[in-house]
């Protein structure tokens, strides 16, 4: 449907609403000026959340490595230097607790790297049981330095009950099991 309007009531309009039309014409000069400030004001305030977004993501990562930097640095003052005679001391404490017989431990040499040094150890040890073995392994591999247990041979003890032999005192031997162990032992020698 169109609507006409006769050219008079056009003319009529204009001169009713002459003085209007600069104004109507702000208006919508306006309103579109607005839709654009407002379009590129929404693309301005896109792109800072994408920006502060980016922001808290790093800041997320940066406080992951600071709280790994601070566990390596709690792990580093754990892992400084040994030396033979601290560590054969601990090997033997952790021996007594398990009821476990040293016959022997002799130090291999050192393996230096650009963050630590491996000290090997071979251990010669007379147990009772499998039990306390690896009771023993344990307490190795649980104690508060990094200690490795890298190979064990397991077999009956020279003069036990196990081979059907008497021990020196005419009972059956108590050491039962005879194991052979290569321990490491790593210490931190890197720097911060």
């Amino acid at each position: 449907m169109k609507i006409e309007y006769p050219k008079g009531e056009l003319i009529s309009l204009f001169k009713q609403y002459k003085g209007k039309i600069p104004a109507i014409v702000i208006i919508i000069f306006t309103l579109f000026a607005a839709a654009g400030i407002y379009k590129s004001q929404a693309n301005i305030l896109r792109s800072m959340n994408l920006r502060k977004d980016r922001e808290l993501n790093k800041n997320r990562v940066l406080g992951e490595i600071s709280q790994s930097e601070k566990k390596i640095e709690s792990y580093q003052g754990m892992l400084m230097e040994k030396n033979a005679p601290a560590i054969i001391d601990k090997i033997t404490k952790l021996a007594k607790d398990s009821n476990i017989k040293i016959i022997s431990i002799e130090p291999g040499p050192q393996e230096k790297h650009p963050l630590y040094t491996r000290y090997p150890f071979i251990l010669a040890i007379n147990a009772g049981s499998y039990h306390a073995v690896g009771k023993f392994i344990s307490k190795i591999e649980n104690y508060s330095d990094l200690y490795f247990v890298n190979a064990a041979t397991i077999k009956p003890a020279e003069g036990s009950g196990a081979s059907g032999q008497k021990s020196d005192k005419g009972g059956p031997a108590t050491d039962k099991l005879r194991v052979n162990l290569t321990l490491s032992i790593i210490a931190f020698t890197g720097e911060k």
